[in-house]
């Protein structure tokens, strides 16, 4: 997937206040659902009792992530030849760290597949949705063919300021490698190191679903024409190829396409 990055305004500094991640390695891999059948999300008898979204939410919060996302802006876009490529309301000012939005397309063909959407899914996973809920964020334009972590700034939670991969529910202990079904959840987490293995740290998708899960936020490679591309480190350090998908309107990466396919099903690439 590349993100076609939107510049709405200059800001001068990431928003993230967040403390990283614990920088205990996380091993603590989940198992298949009860009955042993491999899935890409937790059956309802894996989900564990856990405090309602809704609860945790005030409606003076909600009512400032509607403020957030009414910030006006044009539809005037700056092009790469890339499926995921920075689209700009206006030219970035002195300010490395540009505010905008991440637009997916298609690997087949370049199709706009919409855009990351501000809101999870039931699972606390990122999806595609239409422009007028898409998830703003921050990128610093300075770490240029490096790895990065993506703040988010209209998230659906408040305290979860950046954008995570979050180890799948069925992986086993292998990572993403070839000849593997392993995959990661892209959602909303706190910030990890540059560099490291999946750690243990709140995220999205553990308090939907109860389930621990580790946690990475320099989960893309910034490229010159603002390309966003993904990037995974293993629990063993290793860095292997690795390619994101949409599989049941949920963003997510893998380290072997056709294995993946041949588990879980039907996928529509975008890197």
């Amino acid at each position: 997937m590349r993100f076609a990055l939107l510049q709405v305004a200059q800001v001068v500094a990431l928003f993230s206040t967040s403390a990283l991640a614990s920088d205990t390695s996380f091993s603590n891999f989940t198992t298949p659902g009860s009955l042993g059948i491999l899935r890409f999300n937790p059956g309802a008898e894996d989900m564990h009792t856990i405090l309602a979204r809704a609860e945790r939410e005030t409606p003076q919060w909600q009512g400032f992530l509607r403020a957030k996302r009414s910030v006006p802006s044009t539809s005037e876009s700056r092009s790469t030849p890339s499926n995921l490529t920075p689209r700009a309301d206006t030219p970035p000012g002195p300010s490395a760290v540009i505010t905008g939005y991440l637009h997916i397309r298609s690997a087949l063909d370049g199709t706009s597949l919409g855009y990351v959407a501000s809101d999870f899914n039931s699972f606390g996973e990122y999806g595609p949705t239409t422009s007028s809920q898409r998830l703003k964020v921050t990128i610093d334009t300075s770490m240029v063919n490096q790895t990065i972590s993506i703040t988010t700034t209209n998230g659906q939670d408040a305290d979860l300021l950046f954008m995570v991969g979050i180890t799948g529910f069925s992986n086993d202990a292998s990572g993403l490698n070839t000849g593997k079904y392993n995959y990661v959840y892209v959602g909303a987490g706190g910030q990890t190191a540059v560099n490291v293995s999946p750690r243990s740290g709140d995220n999205s998708f553990s308090r939907a679903t109860g389930n621990p899960e580790g946690i990475e936020s320099a989960i893309f490679v910034l490229q010159s024409n603002f390309d966003i591309v993904p990037f995974w480190i293993n629990g063993d350090g290793s860095k292997p190829n690795t390619s994101l998908g949409l599989h049941e309107n949920v963003l997510f990466l893998t380290g072997d396409q056709d294995m993946f396919v041949k588990t879980f099903g039907s996928v529509t690439w975008v890197v």
